[in-house]
């Protein structure tokens, strides 16, 4: 965020992320503003890139998925080349770069562990840059601090 963010940025942020259909009439209730302030304000945030899209969340389990994370090594070839021989894979949702032992760590859903054995198998293994993989199936996500990120910019900008 630029030097301008101020604790109400922070706070329309916060409202949002818990609910982003929040009508910015109840955000400036909630915050002693008005409706057309909260407006110019997100849609500031929007135009600098901090808010970059607002999305829906599902509960992979409750709709007969499940989500693991696919840690691989890669050797011989750039992480780039391996990040596009991955794109075509349906089954992952994300790809994060990372530092330590792998080098990429990939959001994948699958319907069982057999189905991401056999996307293990016959998909990722068959890459030649790819030395190893391993799996972390996720079996409950135990929200903790939706907000961690925005404290910490908080703290570092003496915002609180």
């Amino acid at each position: 965020m630029s030097d301008d963010r101020d604790i109400k940025d922070i706070e329309i942020l916060k409202m949002l992320r818990i609910d982003s259909r929040t009508p910015m009439g109840v955000i400036g209730d909630a915050m002693n503003i008005s409706k057309a302030t909260v407006s110019r304000r997100i849609a500031k945030m929007e135009n600098d890139g901090i808010i970059t899209n607002y999305s829906l969340s599902l509960d992979a389990n409750k709709i007969g998925l499940m989500k693991s994370m696919v840690m691989l090594q890669i050797i011989s070839n750039p992480v780039s080349v391996v990040i596009e021989q991955l794109k075509p894979i349906k089954e992952i949702r994300n790809i994060y770069k990372s530092f330590g032992d792998h080098h990429l760590v990939c959001e994948i859903y699958t319907k069982s562990v057999d189905e991401l054995y056999e996307l293990i198998q016959t998909k990722l293994l068959k890459m030649p840059s790819v030395r190893n993989v391993e799996v972390d199936i996720l079996v409950e996500k135990i929200p903790h601090n939706i907000n961690a990120d925005l404290e910490i910019y908080s703290e570092m900008n003496d915002l609180l």
